[in-house]
């Protein structure tokens, strides 16, 4: 009886330790929030809107568990939000595990299938590579005129809306 008690205060204190984060962050060089600039133009046809960078996020959690009962991931994420007509647009990349991200945008209102993600491998970004996010057919549409969102690496290039409008970055 007396082994199973201090078994189980012993199993109980190893878990509650914090144990530090082994994963390396996410290299400045592949997600540059310094670098965006606050206001960017984007033009369709005749048509010229502004959109401003309203926030950016950056976090790295380096703690993997604090107790039995809280568990919390190991991981670095970074993105920033687009203030574009009115709505918000979030592109995000999280890191999770090594050399593997997942790109992700969120625009599109309210959806069932969620989330979107883009699992990629880290030197990826590097290539400035065009990835696509399209509202699925379950979204709620209403929410959101953002249709469609191209990314070249992390950077938005082209937003089209619910008129069938393609804005492109300039």
């Amino acid at each position: 009886m007396i082994k199973k008690t201090s078994l189980l205060i012993s199993l109980v204190l190893l878990l509650s330790c914090e144990r530090e984060c082994k994963l390396s962050p996410i290299p400045t060089n592949i997600f540059q929030l310094e670098d965006l600039k606050q206001y960017y133009l984007f033009h369709s046809k005749n048509d010229t809107v502004n959109a401003k960078i309203t926030d950016k996020y950056d976090y790295y959690e380096k703690t993997s568990f604090k107790s039995p009962t809280k568990i919390r991931r190991c991981e670095h994420y970074k993105s920033y939000e687009l203030d574009f007509k009115g709505e918000k647009i979030l592109v995000s990349v999280r890191k999770n595990v090594p050399d593997s991200l997942e790109l992700d945008v969120f625009a599109f209102g309210n959806c069932t299938k969620f989330p979107s993600e883009k699992k990629i491998i880290q030197k990826e970004l590097l290539q400035n590579k065009y990835y696509t996010f399209e509202r699925e057919s379950d979204c709620d549409s209403s929410n959101s005129i953002v249709k469609k969102v191209i990314l070249k690496g992390y950077l938005i290039t082209s937003i089209t809306t619910s008129d069938n409008k393609i804005w492109t970055i300039k």
